[in-house]
């Protein structure tokens, strides 16, 4: 059974530089150290807050799909999956949205759905634990990507 996951943040500064910056290369505003590997970027996911330490960062290999929208929104198609042990872990499938609101300043969303790994045993994993654990690798990840998208509209 797929479960959905959801999370926005905002991003200041003029509009159209984000979103220029987020049409582009994803190198530009994936979470460092993001590097290209097996069609897609191998960046590294964040649990903590919901995961001790020690077991809160585990590699993805993320695939971004092209960028499609206009003036009013941008939406990227993505999806991941863990690098290692990838029947352990769930995959995520999901559209990062940017959308400008009022003023200078703009929106920044992941929604998407993952399947939880191991079937019943999963669902049992996932009712538990396993759902803060993926919704603290969402809020994690729009976040890094909103700061990446805030230090390129600075840099311009």
């Amino acid at each position: 059974m797929r479960r959905h996951v959801y999370f926005f943040t905002h991003i200041a500064g003029v509009p159209d530089r984000v979103w220029e910056a987020l049409a582009s290369d994803p190198a530009g505003w994936l979470p460092p150290p993001a590097r290209p590997c097996e069609g897609g970027w191998l960046v590294e996911l964040d649990a903590t807050n919901a995961l001790p330490a020690a077991l809160a960062c585990r590699h993805a290999v993320v695939r971004i799909g092209s960028s499609w929208g206009d003036a009013t929104h941008l939406v990227r198609a993505l999806s991941w999956r863990a690098a290692t042990a990838t029947s352990l872990f769930p995959v995520l499938d999901g559209d990062l949205e940017w959308a400008p609101l009022n003023g200078d300043a703009s929106q920044l969303s992941l929604m998407g759905t993952y399947r939880p790994p191991l079937s019943v045993v999963g669902d049992l994993g996932d009712i538990t634990l396993g759902h803060r654990v993926v919704e603290a690798c969402v809020r994690r990840f729009v976040l890094d990507v909103a700061f990446r998208l805030e230090q390129e509209r600075v840099r311009a």
